[in-house]
This record gives structure tokens, C-alpha cells and sequence, in this order.
């Protein structure tokens, strides 16, 4: 037998790669997936000439083999027994207890193949406690005869998605999120420094530094969310907080540089700021809807939604359409019998300060429900983020919190400057301007679901899609609101007001349909199909086209 090792370069597997190799060795699925980390320095990689055995019958069992690419035969006393292909398993007995081979594998093609050495192996478990607890219990049930229980495939990528996470955790220096957010600070910087020396003179450059402004806020907004959920997770290290506590707490606390956002932006035009809230409710709501057809579903093409989601989630969506439809023919009424054309001061106070009260009793509610205990073993239930390995110093928390803060200011700073130019200097009209700024500022926000999704991390990526239409409903809007109010008793202005006009009244009434249709799937039995993700897609497309298509812009 010759097992000829591949180059160095070739050797080198991500931990993304090999975290997607070991999720598929039902032996590791039952270890834990924040500890498996530290397997992955000793995962190597060898390949067997076509012909070439990977080991013969009555040999010492020695290591475990993973079949990357190629076919191979599984040769007993002779004869062929079974065929090994590309993602199947063998000699896991040699980890157990090192038993003498019990067949002979062939490679029938050039066999690429990824192995791990018993010896390794005992080294790795020996220094994690964990590990070595998980193992001894799974080679004893084992050795009981008791049978394996091979996880699904939705778990597979919960497993991974986990030993990713804990990698990510324990990693020190310079994430990717932060080198993309120093860019934007760069960038900020620069556009500083170029209205005090007037390198691009703005009367003669007013769209690309436009551009330049907006890039630079979405960059350093984009980090600034993330050092805040890294702030919180550190937090809950500390605290030993539950994952699910943990999620809901960053969930919340992620927005925070949205409302800076709004509040640079109020003062800028509070019609831009209500419309960019409002129309992050339907970007958010096609964006759930089109995420749905990606959930993992069952043999009846179904996803289960969480309980605690799916209860607490079904009861706000009934306020958010029925406040919607209340707003929205009161904006009707008041525009036609008694003539009023906006809404200010008390008017929004009062709205913006009953959707916030709403918001924290639905909070109250999702954690109620969650205490109950029915979803525990969710596929979407989150790691507890003690165990993932985070730094718990009160010095990198802090870091990370005001990391946030200041880039939180900046970003919204920024984003308040392409505002201005765009609104005031270049005239574009502020609905569809709001509009597009909406889209651009949700562009972190999807990154995110997609990140999370492709690492098996669903818990973040239905918090995000589905938080991103109640968050932004009764957080983000209402908090626009009552801003727009405060500026304008504090100044005097009529400026801060937001007018009723067929625009601003069909952003609101609309919602109600948007509100109502998603309620309706999850409330049907707490599924979603593809059919419902089909569904709930086409009607929010069509919500959105006609918004900006029957409406007058401003």
C-alpha cells in the first residue's frame, strides 16, 4: 500500500471545507461542534493511485477516511462488498478502539482522500475535556451495540454552522467585517479632508462625492452592526446568557445605528427619513418572502417555524396590519373631510410612542413563550454563546460597544451627507430618493442572512429576514416618528411634519395587505412551503410596484 501525501498547498484545507467534510462523519456529529476546531489542524489530505489499496484486511486500524473525490471497492475475503464514493466513510472503528481492518479498500479511480490518524486524534480529545467526555460516551454506546442515530441533513449544516461560529469566536486580529469597516472610515477621512482642501470641488462634482458619502456610510454602518451583536455576544459569554436571549438581545440592539441614521436624516427631511423607515418594511418583507424558498424544508416540503416566532411573531403582524389600516384611512379621512395635510407633533408622539409600547410587550412575549421550553432542539434554536469561546474581558466587550457607537455616528453622518447633496443640491425627488436609500442601507442586513444561512446558522438568519419587517414596524418608524415630533416642538419649524399626500398614505394602507399575508401563512400550521414563499413573493413584488408605479413621487 503507498499513500502518496498531495503538496502542502494542496494539504491546506479552510475550516469552512473541513467543517463541511466532518459534518458528514456521523462519529464527529455527535461531539461538539464548538469544540471540533481543533480537529482541523490534523485533517490531512492523501491520495491512492487508481489500483492501489488504502488498506488490506487484517491491518491495524489507524485512521479514519473520508472519500473527497474518486470511487473505491470494499473488498471482504475476496470479494466485493460494497463501493465507496465521494462523501462516504470508513475505518471510524479505528478511532474507537483501533480493531484490525475488517476489509480491504481498493481505489477503483485515483482516490482523493481526507483522513484523520487515531493518534491525532486521542491527542486532539485529550487536550478538550469536552471532547473527551462526548467520545468516551458515544465509543460505550458503541461498544453496547447500541445503533448510531444519523442526523439529518437540515442538522448537518446546524453542526457545521456551529463549529464555524466557535472558530469565528475564538479567532483574535483583524476580522473581514473590520478591514471593510476601515475602509469606510478611510473613506470618510478622505471626504473630511476633501471639503476642508476642496480636491473635488462639489459644484462641479456633486454626484460622485454623493456617491463616495454613501459608500462610506453603508461600510462603516455594515461594521458598526456587527460590532455591536459581537458586543452582545461577548456580553452574554460573560453572563452565560442563553443563545436565544442572546439573539434576541443583539437582534434589538443591532438596529441602533439605524435610528442614528434616521435622526441625521430628520434633520435633513423628515419626509425622506419616514419614507426610507417605511419602505425598509417592504424591501424587508420581499426580501423574508424570497429567503423562505431557501429554508430547509422536510418530505412534505415544509419548514417549521420556531414556536416562540411563530405565536409571538402571529400577534404582532395583527397589530402591525390593523395599526396600518387604522393609520392609513384616518390619513384618508383627515385628508378629504377636514382638510388637515400632515401629520405632526402630538399626532405622531402619540402613534410613534403606542408602537414602541407594542414592540416591548412583543418582546415580552417571544421571551415567554421561549421559556415555556418547546423549541430547545429547534433547528433554529441558537448556540449558547459561552460555549462558543468568545473573549468575555470587559475590555473587549467595551471595544466592541464602542466600535458601534462611533460607527453608528459616522455612518449616519455619512449617510445624512449623500442625503443632502442628493435632496437639496442635485433635486432628486424625495420619495424615490428615500426609496433607494432604503435599499442600499438594507444591503448589510441581507449579507448577513446570507452569511448565516450558508453557515447553517438559521436562528440569525430568521431573526434578521423576520425581524427585518417587525423591528423596522415598531422600533425604526416609530422612532422617526417621535424624532420628527421632538424637532419640531423643540424648534418651532412646520418643517418637521410628514404631509398627507396619496404618497405617504398608500406607503401606509399598503402595509396592511403586507402584514396580513404572512400572517395568514404562518398562522395556517406554523409552515412555510415554497408554494407560500411563491406566494407571499408575488404579492409583495406586486405591493411594491404598485407603490412606486400608481403613486406620484414628491
Amino acid at each position: 500500500m503507498q499513500l502518496a501525501p498531495l503538496t502542502e498547498s494542496d494539504r491546506r484545507l479552510s475550516p469552512e471545507r473541513a467543517f463541511e467534510y466532518l459534518s458528514q462523519i456521523d462519529l464527529f456529529q455527535a461531539l461538539p461542534a464548538e469544540e471540533i476546531h481543533v480537529l482541523v489542524p490534523y485533517l490531512d489530505t492523501v491520495q491512492v493511485v487508481q489500483g492501489q489499496s488504502v488498506f488490506r484486511q487484517g491491518d491495524a486500524g489507524d485512521a479514519l477516511y473520508l472519500v473527497e473525490q474518486g470511487t473505491a471497492r470494499v473488498v471482504r475475503d475476496g470479494m466485493e462488498i460494497a463501493r465507496m464514493t465521494r462523501g462516504d466513510v470508513f475505518g471510524e472503528l479505528a478511532l474507537l478502539g483501533g480493531e484490525p481492518r475488517a476489509a480491504s479498500i481498493v481505489a477503483d479511480t485515483n482516490l482523493t482522500l481526507l483522513r484523520v490518524s487515531r493518534d491525532d486524534f486521542q491527542r486532539v480529545i485529550e487536550e478538550s475535556p469536552r471532547l473527551k467526555e462526548a467520545f468516551t460516551a458515544v465509543a460505550g454506546a458503541r461498544q453496547a451495540g447500541q445503533p448510531d442515530q444519523p442526523p439529518s441533513p437540515m442538522h448537518r449544516g446546524e453542526w457545521r454552522g456551529r463549529a464555524v461560529r466557535a472558530l469565528d469566536a475564538r479567532r483574535r486580529g483583524i476580522h473581514g467585517w473590520q478591514k471593510v469597516m476601515g475602509f469606510g472610515f478611510l473613506l470618510w477621512v478622505g471626504l473630511f479632508f476633501n471639503e476642508h482642501q476642496g480636491w473635488l470641488p462639489l459644484d462641479q462634482n456633486r454626484s460622485l462625492v454623493a456617491f463616495l458619502q454613501l459608500l462610506a456610510g453603508l461600510t462603516i454602518l455594515q461594521g458598526s452592526c456587527e460590532a455591536f451583536v459581537q458586543g452582545v455576544e461577548r456580553l452574554g459569554a460573560r453572563y452565560r446568557w442563553e443563545g436565544f436571549i442572546a439573539g434576541t438581545i443583539g437582534s434589538m440592539v443591532a438596529t441602533l445605528p439605524e435610528f442614528v441614521v434616521i435622526a441625521f436624516l430628520v434633520q435633513v427631511s423628515p419626509l425622506a427619513a419616514f419614507v426610507t423607515a417605511v419602505v425598509t418594511i417592504y424591501n424587508n418583507a420581499l426580501a423574508f418572502s424570497v429567503y423562505s424558498f431557501f429554508l430547509p424544508k422536510d418530505a412534505k416540503g415544509h419548514f417549521l417555524m420556531p414556536p416562540s416566532l411563530s405565536k409571538a411573531g402571529a400577534e404582532v403582524l395583527i397589530a402591525g396590519s390593523g395599526i396600518a389600516m387604522i393609520i392609513g384611512v384616518i390619513m384618508v379621512v383627515l385628508q378629504t373631510a377636514t382638510h388637515k395635510i400632515a401629520l405632526a407633533g402630538a399626532d405622531l408622539l402619540v402613534t410613534g410612542s403606542i408602537l414602541l409600547v407594542i414592540y416591548g410587550y412583543y418582546t415580552y412575549e417571544l421571551l415567554r413563550y421561549y421559556a415555556q421550553g418547546d423549541e430547545g432542539d429547534h433547528l433554529a434554536h441558537p448556540p449558547n454563546p459561552h460555549e462558543l469561546g468568545h473573549d468575555t474581558s470587559w475590555r473587549g466587550i467595551g471595544l466592541m460597544f464602542l466600535l458601534g457607537i462611533i460607527g453608528s455616528y459616522f455612518g449616519g453622518e455619512s449617510i445624512a451627507g449623500f442625503a443632502d447633496i442628493a435632496l437639496n443640491d442635485l433635486g432628486l425627488p424625495t420619495i424615490p430618493t428615500a426609496s433607494g436609500l432604503a435599499f442600499f442601507a438594507g444591503i448589510s442586513e441581507y449579507i448577513i442572512v446570507f452569511k448565516a444561512h450558508r453557515r447553517g446558522e438559521l436562528s440569525i438568519a430568521l431573526s434578521n429576514a423576520f425581524g427585518g419587517m417587525t423591528q423596522v414596524m415598531f422600533l425604526l418608524l416609530p422612532f422617526a416618528m417621535v424624532a420628527i415630533a421632538i424637532f419640531g416642538l423643540v424648534s418651532g419649524s412646520t418643517v418637521y411634519r410628514i404631509p398627507i399626500t396619496i404618497s405617504t398614505t398608500m406607503l401606509i394602507l399598503l402595509l396592511f395587505p403586507l402584514f396580513y399575508v404572512l400572517l395568514q401563512y404562518i398562522e395556517e400550521d406554523h409552515t412555510l412551503s415554497n408554494l407560500d414563499a411563491a406566494a407571499m413573493t408575488g404579492i409583495y413584488a406586486l405591493l411594491l410596484y404598485f407603490l412606486f408605479t400608481a403613486s406620484p413621487t414628491e
